[in-house]
């Protein structure tokens, strides 16, 4: 027996609802008990009639309580259970397409988690956990053939004290999948995830000839990307880009995402349904730990002229942003501004002036939009010590923002995903903030068209190189988002998800595209297969 404590026990109609004082971690279906340092306060845990597949007998094609709809025959119960005896096991010797689905009544309205264990070898078109009404939240399955795994859909909401819950999978032959100890835990906590990417170079590449593909019929990116899950983009904002008389403002072409450009992206997003979430670099160019240039017409200004600039600056396109009916949600003050930004004013070595800054422009934020959610992006997911310095000593002098901003690359990091998600349950604790990942990204190719290596030359603890592959990492992170505590990972930014490869275009002018194996279109515009870990996950 796990080490629960049971406060409340009370019988519903069909079902057993349980309130728990003390819910242990529950690792993988382990009977280990957990030692509880701190217990939490109550949670109703209702068990889905039938949800460990006990009341069956092996091989039974029909659980009692559920209905199987599609390939018939590829859903039965079998021996082998997490938590007892059985489980229900999709598969057969042909491709499939097969959903079973049942209703739970009874329920008191709020929201609710649904927890769940699953094995599966992966590679499924779809293979998903969903729950809710109308709009149904689901969960897609990362592959684990020789492990359960415990999972989560987060944020149903449940009206009318009715949930549908649909187990389903879309799968080639020879690819199963096994569902095991399904139960809703009544929750406060709304979840909504974020799920998106950066976008800012859209225009480059369509004005250099790139086409974006879906199932052989060309289309607008921004339609492909909404139609498999988008809910969200991200815009770099540069000062000055494309101006040939100063450099780095003239490493790229005119206007590339200046002020005009990402006023008519945010403007096709929007139309799209999508959140924005707005980055101001600050800069001419691309920003980053090594490199924080001032915009060409900031030089020479003193502190408090610098400041001024920050605000007008930001105040004003935030203006902008609002008048055409696009104001950003969430809003980044710099890019991985780890060692600062604004160099030498606002680097590291002058932390009470960085502190400064960041407060300057979170005031001309909310002085336009007080709802938008200010964020300060660090690179290095995982890294206990800079985080703990860094946001220590913004803690420290009372830095004002909303959400910290991380970026996650297993090549950068050499982290798995299970891994940053335990830092990222450490840093949300000791800081109480919630962490957005504003950049993520996995090479799906060794090498780029010409042979030669990309930005991301392997991916750590990650080998496999192959779309495949990228979307089995995307399943796996997305996973670990759900698991975070408290639902205190909002989501996360693909980087850079559009940057095809097109004759002529590079990073900067005169430069390769370092960044076409890892998009999340193949090197002719086809959509990969990865966007299915996007649509299949809400």
């Amino acid at each position: 027996m796990r080490n629960i404590k049971n406060s409340l026990i009370m019988k519903i109609t069909g079902f057993i609802a349980i309130s728990f004082s003390v819910v242990c971690s529950m690792a993988a279906c382990s009977d280990d008990p957990v030692a509880v340092a701190n217990p939490e306060p109550a949670v109703t845990v209702v068990k889905v009639p039938n949800g460990s597949f006990e009341e069956d007998a092996a091989e039974i094609a029909s659980p009692k309580g559920w209905t199987v709809n599609g390939d018939y025959s590829a859903a039965k119960v079998v021996q082998g259970g997490c938590e007892g005896n059985y489980a229900l096991h999709y598969g057969a010797t042909a491709s499939y397409t097969v959903s079973t689905r049942q209703t739970v009544n009874g329920l008191e309205d709020g929201i609710y988690d649904l927890e769940f264990y699953y094995k599966s070898t992966g590679g499924q078109i779809s293979c998903y956990v969903a729950a809710g009404a109308d709009t149904k939240k689901m969960t897609s399955l990362q592959a684990s053939p020789s492990t359960w795994v415990r999972s989560y859909v987060r944020g149903i909401k449940v009206e009318g004290g009715k949930c549908d819950i649909e187990i389903h999978s879309e799968s080639a032959e020879g690819n199963w999948s096994r569902f095991d100890g399904l139960r809703l835990k009544k929750t406060e906590k709304e979840y909504n995830l974020l799920k998106g990417g950066d976008i800012s170079q859209l225009t480059y590449v369509e004005q250099m000839g790139g086409k974006f593909y879906e199932n052989g019929e060309e289309k607008d990116c921004i339609e492909i990307l909404k139609n498999n899950g988008f809910n969200i983009v991200r815009l770099r904002l540069y000062n000055d880009p494309g101006n040939p008389d100063y450099s780095p403002s003239n490493r790229l072409p005119a206007g590339i995402s200046g002020p005009e450009d990402v006023l008519r992206l945010a403007k096709r997003a929007k139309q799209a349904g999508m959140q924005i979430q707005l980055t101001f670099h600050y800069s001419d160019y691309w920003t980053n730990g090594e490199d924080q240039n001032k915009p060409h017409e900031w030089e020479g200004l003193d502190f408090e002229g610098l400041k001024k600039a920050l605000y007008d600056f930001t105040f004003d396109f935030m203006n902008k942003m609002k008048a055409q009916g696009t104001t950003p949600e969430f809003v980044s003050l710099g890019n991985e501004v780890q060692a600062g930004m604004l160099y030498p004013d606002g680097s590291c070595d002058n932390f009470a002036q960085l502190s400064e800054l960041f407060n300057t422009g979170y005031d001309a934020v909310k002085a336009v939009s007080p709802d938008s959610k200010v964020i300060i992006h660090s690179a290095g997911a995982g890294d206990k010590d800079l985080y703990n310095w860094y946001y220590g000593e913004l803690k420290k002098r009372n830095t004002k923002y909303d959400i910290i901003g991380t970026s996650y690359y297993p090549f950068w990091t050499k982290n798995t995903a299970a891994q940053m998600r335990e830092w990222a349950d450490y840093i949300t604790a000791k800081f109480d903030k919630d962490i957005l990942i504003m950049e993520t990204g996995y090479s799906w190719d060794k090498t780029l068209p010409d042979g030669t290596q990309g930005q991301l030359s392997d991916n750590g603890p990650y080998l496999d190189f192959s779309p495949l592959g990228q979307k089995n990492f995307m399943l796996e992170q997305i996973k670990e988002i759900k698991q975070a505590k408290d639902c205190r990972i909002l989501g996360f930014l693909y980087w850079d998800p559009i940057f095809i490869e097109v004759e002529g275009m590079g990073w900067e002018l005169g430069a390769k595209n370092y960044v076409s194996n890892t998009t999340l279109f193949g090197y002719e515009g086809n959509r990969l297969e990865v966007l299915d870990a996007f649509k299949y996950n809400n």
